[in-house]
């Protein structure tokens, strides 16, 4: 593999002798071709297809053009194999927003103003959807409109007016202040009713080179079928109610009839109409032969995955998934992101972090494809959940953000809610209770999910916790005992969330609730008898015993092997929890009532509160002190945390001077003596590297 130098191609000599003072070439029109001759000759190799994407969305700015393939370069974000280069980290160049946004501060304030608003209705606007976002009259927009195409941020088309490129529409809506963007797209979804067959059919000019779609709906733009297309935007029921009628119709083509079988079952899922989702997908795969591209056998495929995994039949799950994503070559790049999003979903609730984020990109780049350039936010969603299960929360919530942020094309109002879920528990995890409640409430309340569609547990499981941080272990127990009854019977709570039964154990012996823990350790360990082969459901399954049976070796061995980092925080807390219970009983002294969340069950020397100064470490050195405590050595722990020994033995003198120690037999002390009173009710973190530490 290559990579280039960042100052590897500073001058290089495809730029045009007639290249402005700044190197770059000047601005003029560039079909996607040019664009992609470009970049390729700058990059001395053949592009992939994420990289002509991005060239392609460069538009006919070749000041944008240049920008992107320096910042490729500067930025370390391209690699070469063979004689093909392609991108090692699927982003844009910080770079290309940074000009936008230079440009941008170069209009006059009405002009700015003019097209971050414009940005939001999508590529194409109408000029009075801008008009009534800004409660303005047509005719005064008329001035920075004129500075705007004049500078070449926008044209005009026969019955609207386009952004000239992507990355300038995106940088637009970028450069509004973060808080302000979600409160702004709603209401301009709201202004210009996009949904409408009037507004959103497009209309390029020929000069233009758009995307071009194979399939224009009538109704809600984009190269898929009208049915998939409702069902994206959320409207799943009436999308899924259109597929059924289209697949019966008399003289419907088969590639469309296919379409709307495989619609069908994607909507039928959403909907909870399982049993119906079942029946029909094996009835066609029975009727199939391998017929390349069928998507609606693809789908049936995935479907049934689906179904094992909900039944918790996970290796079953597994293979179906496989198989879907396998024979999904010949498909439209629109039903390949539904085959690898959904195993790249049940690979992540696995923890194979790295086949799950393979299948995300290779999901997204087949986006950049020339019929396929939208709903670039389910990736995003789903690196959003990714990093969340990974424990890395700052990108899990800069990845949702994006989510809530997309507009028109890119957007995917169905994964709203899974969006607005990740935001609650990235705001949990870290300590913001207000922030994580309003977000769970759009989760709830999201205009991007149809109301008939069956909720998920995660966003009970959210509220759960919630209450637990806010009012102590009863709240919880109280909404498992009422609206929530049946979430601890829900094999699928613990597929998705490794700690979710160990939470529910140490909640249910906080509350003396007898009969939650004895349903939690049933579900769980039938889910573990079920899928022996699945290492991180026998160690949920492990941790949940252990922690019932006060049991020091079980949970010692979920800080050694637990791929989770959340499970890992738990178990270490646990273990502290105990080793203080002993030490108590060794030396009698009045501890707190285990009941109250706010309790610290420490000991030690006089004066001395081990809880305080464990809390100065991050995550990455709690788990490495807590790996010492359990006899590893470094090379052990370098192996289980994925670092050199070398960089262990540093954080161990990070560790030793923040605890003011000096040997590995204090430091194990220090753990034996640690009690957080329940990491179970707060998760700690280093706010200064939040989530890589806790990754690793």
């Amino acid at each position: 593999m290559t990579t280039w130098s960042k100052n590897a191609t500073r001058k290089p000599e495809t730029i045009p002798d007639d290249a402005g003072p700044s190197g770059r070439p000047p601005p003029g029109p560039l079909h996607a071709e040019a664009n992609e001759q470009f970049l390729s000759e700058l990059l001395g190799a053949e592009l992939d297809d994420e990289l002509r994407g991005l060239a392609v969305a460069a538009g006919e700015n070749s000041q944008l053009l240049a920008e992107l393939a320096y910042g490729l370069v500067e930025e370390g974000l391209v690699a070469r194999h063979g004689g093909t280069v392609r991108l090692a980290e699927s982003r844009t160049p910080r770079c290309v927003p940074t000009f936008v946004k230079l440009r941008l501060g170069e209009l006059s304030p009405g002009c700015q103003e003019l097209l971050k608003i414009a940005a939001l209705q999508g590529r194409s606007f109408l000029l009075e959807d801008v008009s009534r976002m800004l409660n303005r009259p047509l005719a005064t927009l008329l001035a920075p409109l004129d500075e705007a195409m004049s500078a070449g941020f926008v044209l005009a088309t026969e019955r609207q007016f386009v952004f000239r490129s992507d990355f300038l529409m995106r940088g637009a809506v970028a450069a509004i202040p973060a808080p302000a963007r979600g409160a702004l797209q709603r209401e301009a979804m709201h202004h210009s009713g996009r949904s409408t067959e009037e507004t959103d059919r497009r209309s390029w000019v020929p000069e233009y080179r758009a995307p071009q779609a194979a399939v224009v709906t009538e109704g809600d733009g984009g190269p898929y079928s009208r049915a998939h297309g409702l069902i994206m935007k959320g409207k799943v029921a009436v999308g899924t109610d259109l597929a059924q009628r289209t697949r019966s119709a008399p003289g419907v083509a088969e590639d469309e009839r296919l379409d709307a079988e495989a619609s069908a079952l994607l909507g039928g899922l959403l909907l909870g109409r399982e049993e119906e989702a079942e029946r029909r997908a094996r009835e066609i795969l029975r009727e199939r032969t391998d017929q390349p591209g069928d998507v609606a056998a693809l789908m049936a495929l995935t479907a049934l995955s689906h179904l094992s995994w909900r039944a918790g039949e996970l290796a079953e799950g597994i293979r179906l998934g496989r198989a879907a994503v396998r024979y999904c070559g010949g498909a439209d790049p629109l039903w390949r992101l539904h085959f690898r999003l959904e195993l790249a979903a049940k690979l992540t609730d696995l923890r194979e972090f790295d086949e799950a984020g393979t299948l995300v990109d290779e999901a997204e780049a087949g986006l950049y494809e020339p019929s396929a350039d939208v709903w670039h936010a389910a990736p995003a969603a789903m690196r959003a959940r990714l990093y969340l299960a990974a424990g890395r929360f700052r990108d899990a919530r800069r990845h949702a953000e994006q989510v809530t942020a997309a507009t028109e094309q890119n957007a995917v109002p169905a994964l709203l809610p899974l969006a607005y879920a990740v935001l609650s528990a990235v705001s949990l995890y870290t300590g913001d209770l207000p922030t994580a409640a309003e977000h769970l409430e759009r989760a709830r309340t999201s205009p991007g999910r149809d109301r008939d569609i069956r909720h998920s547990p995660r966003y009970a499981w959210t509220d759960v916790r919630v209450a637990v941080r806010r009012e102590g272990p009863r709240a919880g127990v109280a909404l498992l005992s009422g609206p929530y009854d049946r979430l601890p019977a829900e094999r699928r709570l613990y597929v998705e969330d490794s700690a979710a039964a160990a939470f529910l154990v140490r909640l249910a012996l906080d509350a003396g609730d007898a009969d939650l823990k004895r349903t939690v350790l049933d579900t769980v360990n039938g889910l573990a008898g079920d899928n022996p082969g699945i290492a991180v459901v026998g160690l949920s399954a492990l941790h949940a015993n252990a922690l019932a049976g006060r049991d020091a070796t079980g949970l010692a061995q979920i800080v050694v092997q637990s791929p989770d980092p959340l499970s890992v925080a738990l178990a270490t807390e646990e273990l502290a929890r105990l080793h203080a219970t002993q030490t108590s009983a060794r030396r009698p002294r009045a501890v707190p009532a285990p009941t109250d969340p706010a309790a610290v069950v420490a000991d030690g020397p006089a004066g001395h509160q081990p809880n305080s100064c464990w809390a100065v470490l991050s995550d990455m050195e709690r788990r490495i002190a807590y790996l010492v405590s359990v006899g590893m050595t470094n090379r052990q722990i370098a192996r289980r945390v994925h670092l050199s020994a070398h960089t262990v033995n540093y954080h161990l003198r990070k560790i030793y001077k923040k605890l003011g120690i000096g040997t590995r037999v204090e430091l194990a002390r220090e753990a034996a003596t640690y009690s957080g009173a329940a990491a179970i009710y707060s998760v700690t973190e280093d706010k200064r590297s939040l989530g890589p530490a806790a990754a690793s």
